[in-house]
């Protein structure tokens, strides 16, 4: 039986996200939101390419604010039949209020009111310091939804600038499946290993000027290479998709003169027909103009870390670029 889910990921990555769902078995996507998805899946969902995952207790027409969705969530027990009783009795939980997925303060006594009924419907224990489950009340101007969130015990984290699920969906867009891959300036983990989750056949890389060489021992089989990103020491043609991705607020520098070598290496070593996919902010944009006179294939605008940046595909042309 299918159960339904809620997920957020970067707003403006709506379109792609789309697709990896319904390419992912046993899902099925009634919607998708600004940042977030709507679905029903036959098993526990586990995406990289997501930032938090929930399962629908209730979804309710949209309230004027928190607290009146608090008020009518205590007077309603049409989300009882989601909980699976013999498990949660005497498990400790927390509520979080939330407006469009962001945490928003409602009014305490409505809060309590809502707890209440949890504790007396459901035999579990309100514990708003390391609780063992958090209840998100997530009003939205579409609907108002009552949520469980189910991976609030997050892996290991590294020091990777650029995200795993931002890098599941660059991976993702390139299609490398089978394909011989090269990232120009590794910052970190998160992109070889979603490369390789897509099924990529081999993973090279060039480490960005920040990094020293004994850093990517823990990368899993990414290959180092000993060149630089403007000058590899690759064939020319050989790769199937090369990745250009620049995190913002990165703790590394990249000059415009070497930015431009960059992007002239990717298009010399990337196969005809194959991808270029580029990921930077808008703010070093200019370095990046020259590539649109190619085809270009995807292009979103994402907000990461407050910053404005852009993801972006191209397909290699015949002729390198000059």
């Amino acid at each position: 039986m299918k159960k339904e889910y809620y997920s957020t990921f970067l707003n403006g990555l709506e379109d792609p996200v789309e697709g990896i769902l319904h390419k992912t078995g046993g899902i099925s996507v009634p919607r998708m939101l600004k940042g977030a998805a709507v679905y029903r899946s036959v098993r526990e969902p586990h995406l990289s390419c997501m930032q938090r995952t929930y399962q629908i207790l209730c979804e309710m027409r949209p309230e004027k604010d928190l607290n009146a969705a608090l008020r009518r969530l205590s007077a309603t027990d049409s989300w009882l039949d989601r909980f699976d009783f013999e498990s949660i009795a005497g498990m400790r939980f927390r509520i979080v209020t939330a407006v469009d997925g962001q945490p928003s303060a409602g009014d305490m006594r409505y809060v309590a009111m809502l707890e209440k009924s949890i504790c007396e419907q459901t035999g579990m224990l309100v514990a708003r310091e390391r609780p063992q489950v958090e209840l998100w009340v997530n009003l939205r101007q579409e609907a108002l939804y009552f949520l469980w969130r189910m991976n609030k015990k997050e892996g290991q984290k590294n020091e990777d600038p650029l995200r795993r699920d931002l890098c599941e969906t660059m991976a993702a867009l390139a299609r490398p499946q089978g394909g011989q891959t090269v990232i120009l300036g590794l910052t970190g983990p998160n992109l070889p290993d979603a490369l390789r989750a897509q099924g990529a056949a081999s993973v090279g890389a060039v480490l960005a000027g920040h990094l020293k060489s004994g850093a990517a021992k823990g990368y899993g089989t990414v290959r180092i290479l000993s060149g630089t990103p403007g000058c590899t020491g690759l064939e020319a043609g050989t790769m199937d998709a090369v990745f250009v991705a620049l995190a913002p607020k990165g703790n590394f520098s990249i000059q415009e003169e070497d930015l431009r070598g960059t992007l002239r290496e990717a298009m010399r070593i990337g196969k005809r027909n194959g991808r270029l996919v580029v990921f930077y902010p808008r703010s070093l944009g200019q370095p990046f103009r020259r590539l649109y006179e190619q085809e270009r294939l995807f292009s979103y605008q994402v907000t990461v870390s407050g910053e404005e940046c852009r993801l972006e595909g191209f397909r290699i042309p015949e002729e390198p670029l000059s």
